[in-house]
């Protein structure tokens, strides 16, 4: 352990990695200490981009359709404008 990890008693650890005989670990940035670290994947992560993809799709359908309810704005004035953020 570094002074530092030793004085606060915490790591920094960096994203996980494989090494050579592909384990995932977890390196600390200050004193170099490895902890394994556990898989990435799981089924709420899938479910959840998929949601988000059909949202999104749904969406950009919706706003590429012709509005039939055009408001008429006068010269001079102006609209608040909406955004949409798709991932």
């Amino acid at each position: 352990m570094s002074f530092f990890c030793k004085l606060t008693g915490r790591h920094y650890w960096c994203i996980p990695h494989r090494t050579s005989d592909k384990r995932l670990v977890q390196v600390c940035y200050e004193c170099g200490s490895e902890r394994p670290a556990r898989e990435l994947h799981d089924d709420v992560a899938v479910e959840r981009l998929n949601h988000s993809l059909a949202t999104g799709r749904a969406n950009a359908a919706r706003l590429s359709s012709p509005r039939s309810d055009v408001e008429r704005v006068a010269v001079g004035e102006s609209r608040p404008r909406k955004f949409l953020l798709v991932k």
